[in-house]
């Protein structure tokens, strides 16, 4: 009889850590699938904002980002050209404009 309690006993243990795991699975799952998400929103938005050149982005940081097309010139002296988004260009001229001089 107390072989049968014990063993009743085990086995409810048993599928407590069952649905404990499963929990913790289903859990991580949805933290996977909300980063995917995240990611995939990111990499849409990137992907619908347009690119110009950035001679055609220079002439007009003024109104774009507030600063001189001389600061932009600074900020992508030793990057090379090409075209990229409004959103790349600010980051780039922030960067440029925090970076700590030597």
């Amino acid at each position: 009889m107390a072989q049968k309690k014990k063993a009743a006993q085990t086995a409810a243990e048993a599928a407590k850590a069952t649905q404990a795991v499963q929990a913790a699975e289903a859990a991580h799952a949805s933290k996977v699938t909300k980063a995917a998400k995240a990611a995939k929103a990111v990499n849409a938005s990137e992907a619908a904002e347009p690119m110009y050149p950035l001679d055609e982005i220079m002439q007009q940081s003024e109104a774009l980002m507030g600063v001189k097309p001389e600061v932009l010139a600074g900020a992508y002296h030793s990057l090379p050209g090409g075209s990229l988004t409004v959103q790349e260009a600010k980051k780039q001229v922030q960067l440029f404009l925090n970076r700590k001089v030597k």
